[in-house]
This record gives structure tokens, sequence and C-alpha cells, in this order.
């Protein structure tokens, strides 16, 4: 709740409530300092002591109170103090012998020596710190300030060539998945994945891997796919079942959610232009789920069907909301190394190697992987003057995450697989990912695009010594391909599992 004149006068000293009132023409006629912060109290929210207030003011300080009443009539300490300065501390002997109220060092000083902003501790959606308000009484006397100007981003032509279609993190956390069917994955006591496990779905994903791949084993163990069991990763049924089952756009949402929602994931650690340092302890006192949905809110007012340049958004989010992770204006005590100087990066000089680097990876990164924009680095049409950044936009999917598409992403219904009597297995875009997961167990995959799989006899053991049995399996392909698996095929497949010996097809 906003605190009223009264209650921020009756906190001053004598000498700065006379320096108030001499300030704006006014007398007092007590010298008790309760009584003299009543009196001044109600001669501040008088109209016409406003109008003398306002004439006071420079053009500097007439903008610092826009700006300010654009806010609400509050705004964070340190960001209000980092554009129009800060009031200087003086006492009572000080500020009569210098009159300090008639000779104020910036805008910030104007507007106190007026009466107009005052300082208190208080709490916002993204938590507790000082802000400069301006008291109710006054606000609804003052006139509007010129609307603000709106959150933009330089639209530019799209890419030369159609863009590609990128894997999702859905696609590797599949492949993660699939991994830990068929290996015996054994990771170190910390959590994390080995030297030979990590290199071989690395492999699998490509670059950059080894960063997707460490959002993939965080997610995953996030949402509970995983448990360890006698120092082995074992897949949990009911979830990972939930989510292959789930339609595409299902499946990207629970990964977006989890991700976005997550209090344990730093993305400014995985910065590989930077180096955190930890030990002292500042990270705790972060919070990466409020910075994400901060990034978020701001992709929200990006055009949904238009190119912009991402540049341009990391400057929008400078100009807009800078303290986007620092609600509390802390530019001075996060130990953050650049890692290719190691120099500390602190002060908010810093900002575009931090904040600017941090927005400018997840729109490369995350926000990529997880199929909420999609990148290209060519422009068909000329760049902007001096424009030399990657292109983004929103993703159909991505547009109805943040809320700005209603309805469902529409979806192709799962076309079936065919078997073929050649014991080549073929397998459409639109199938599901559960019908290749359970294929990955029983077949090999031949071709990834467009996707094959055979079967063999490598293959079937190694699903029969798992326990599945061969009934199993072709009541599976019948159903996934809606019609009976060919006879050859199938009684080859019975044969060997009657032998339960490896044979050649």
């Amino acid at each position: 709740m906003m605190a009223t004149l009264h209650r921020f006068l009756v906190d001053y000293d004598m000498a700065m409530l006379r320096a108030l009132a001499e300030n704006l023409g006014m007398a007092l006629h007590t010298n008790r300092q309760t009584e003299a912060a009543d009196q001044l109290a109600a001669a501040l929210a008088e109209p016409s002591s406003v109008q003398v207030a306002l004439a006071r003011l420079s053009v500097d300080g007439r903008s610092a109170l826009d700006t300010l009443l654009a806010a609400g009539g509050q705004m964070r300490a340190p960001q209000f103090n980092r554009h129009f300065g800060q009031v200087r501390p003086v006492g009572p002997g000080r500020l009569e012998r210098e009159v300090a109220w008639r000779h104020p060092a910036n805008p910030a000083e104007e507007l106190f020596y007026v009466g107009l902003i005052y300082r208190i501790f208080c709490q916002d959606e993204r938590g507790a710190g000082e802000f400069v308000v301006i008291p109710d009484e006054l606000r609804c006397l003052l006139p509007q300030p010129p609307a603000a100007p709106p959150f933009a981003v330089t639209t530019v032509p799209g890419p030369c060539e159609p863009s590609v279609q990128e894997a999702t993190l859905a696609h590797d956390l599949f492949l993660y998945l699939v991994y830990v069917q068929n290996q015996d994955v054994r990771p170190y006591a910390d959590g994390r994945l080995g030297r030979r496990d990590t290199s071989a779905l690395v492999q699998q994903m490509g670059q950059p891997g080894e960063r997707r791949l460490a959002l993939v084993h965080h997610l995953v163990e996030r949402l509970g796919f995983v448990a360890r069991r006698h120092a082995l990763l074992r897949l949990e049924p009911a979830p990972v079942k939930g989510w292959l089952t789930a339609a595409p756009a299902r499946q990207l949402a629970v990964l977006q959610t989890a991700w976005r929602d997550d209090p344990t994931w730093f993305d400014l650690c995985h910065l590989p232009s930077l180096v955190c340092d930890v030990q002292t302890g500042w990270l705790e006192r972060t919070d990466p789920v409020t910075t994400r949905k901060q990034v978020l809110r701001w992709l929200a007012h990006c055009p949904p069907e238009a190119w912009w340049s991402c540049v341009s958004f990391v400057a929008a989010v400078k100009a807009a909301d800078p303290d986007f992770q620092r609600p509390d204006g802390d530019y001075d005590s996060w130990y953050i190394r650049d890692a290719a100087s190691e120099v500390y990066l602190s002060g908010f000089e810093s900002w575009d190697q931090v904040e600017g680097a941090l927005i400018a990876d997840l729109l490369a990164g995350p926000l990529r992987w997880l199929g909420v924009v999609r990148r290209a680095e060519s422009y068909s049409g000329p760049r902007p003057e001096g424009e030399l950044s990657s292109l983004c936009r929103l993703t159909a999917e991505g547009a109805h995450w943040l809320g700005l598409a209603a309805g469902e992403v529409e979806v192709s219904r799962p076309a079936p697989i065919t078997v073929g009597p050649d014991f080549l297995v073929h397998v459409p875009a639109s199938a599901s990912l559960y019908v290749r997961f359970q294929l990955e167990r029983f077949a090999e995959l031949e071709q990834a695009e467009p996707c094959r799989y055979r079967l063999t006899a490598s293959a079937l053991s190694r699903a029969l010594a798992q326990g599945i049995q061969v009934e199993q399996i072709l009541a599976f392909m019948k159903r996934a391909g809606q019609r009976p698996v060919p006879g050859g095929v199938a009684g080859q497949m019975r044969r060997l599992a009657s032998r339960s010996e490896a044979a050649s097809w």
C-alpha cells in the first residue's frame, strides 16, 4: 500500500520541512515537527502548490517526472538513480548552511526538493526493494505524461531462402530416452553423465550437442522420466509413456514449461562467454524463473508473424526493462567473469556483456531449441543500416505457448507405419514418438530422414533378452501399421524367437 504524504513528511526533521516549505514559497507556522508535517502535507496537496512545483522544474526534471508517472508513479530506486541521479545525503546543519534546495545537482534532487518524490521500501510482483514514488495525493493532480513509446523491435525482410525447420529439444529428449532404454547408463555420484555416454549422445544430437545435452539431461530428471536404480539410470514407464504418446505440440509445451518454471537451472551460468564464480553464494540470491518470465513477457510483444532483428530485441529490453534479472539493481556483487579475458564484469556498464549476452543466447539457444523462435542468418532484402545480427520470428507453437494465439496448434493425424517384405519399416514424419520408441527396442535405425528401420536378428535378440515376446512385437506392428505384418516377415521372426539364437536374414 502506498504511504501518504503525511507518512513521508513525519519522518523528516524540521530543517528538511522548512527547506521544502521555503522552496515552494510557503511559511510554516509552528516549530513542532508533527504539526509542521501536518501543515506541509496539506499545503503540498493543494493544486496551486503542485503548479508551483512544476514551474520550478527544468526540462530534465520534467522528463524525470514524466518517466516516473509513465511507470505508474513508482520505480525501483537503482533504475531511477541511473537515469536521473541520486539525492545526496545532507544533514540538517549542512542543509541550512548550503541551502541545498536552491542548487539541485540533478533531476532527482529537483523533484525531491519540491516535494514531488519520496523513497519507500515496499514490494511488487518482482520482490522487495527500495522505490522512488510519487504519493497518490500528488499523482492525481499531475498532468498525464506523454504516452511511452511501445516496445518495438526492428522488423526486417525474411531470409533469402526458406528457413529449415530445426529439430527441437523434443527430438533430443527422445534420443536420450532411447539411449537409456538400450544402454547401461551409469552416471557419476553428482548426477553428471560419464564420458562414454556423453560422447555417444552428443554424436547423435549434433552441434551444439553438449549444451543441448546438458539441458535435456536436466529436464529428464526434473520431469521424473528417469530414476537411479542400483547405480544405473532407468526409465520411469508411466511418465515416459505419457509424454511419448502426447501430441507433438503438447510434448514441446511440457518441455517449454518445465524449463520456464525451473528454479534450479541457471541459463546465465551456461553462457560460453561467461564464467560464474558461485563460491560467494551470490547465485542463491538470483531468481532464474523470474528472469525467464520477464524475457518471455517482452518476447510476447514481438509481431507474431514477422521476422525481426535479434539485436533490436536486446536493445528494446535494455530500454524498457534493463533490470529484468536484477530487480534490486545490484550490478556490483555478482561474481561473473568474461571467459576470454578473465576480467570481472560489474557495474551497469557491463550490461551488454552480461544481460545482453544472456538475452541473445536465450534466442540462439534454449528458445530456439524449445521451438519458441526460429532463427535465420540471412536477409532477402537490404539489411538495416549497421545491422549485423541474426533474424528471429516466433513459431506457431511459440506464439501459442506465449498466449498470442487462441485454440490448439493444428497437428496432422499420425500416419501408419509400413512393414515391407524386405524387413524394412518405413515411418512417416507424422508418426508418434511412441511408435518410434517401440521400434527402437526391436529394430535398427537405418535412416533418420525419411525415417526407416530394419528388422534384424541382433535387434530382435536384444528385445527377447529384455523379456519382450515376439507375439507382442508382431501385435504392436500390426496396430501401428493398421494391417497385418507380411507373412514371410512374421514367420521368420517366430522361427528366430523359437531358436533363441542369432540368425541372418
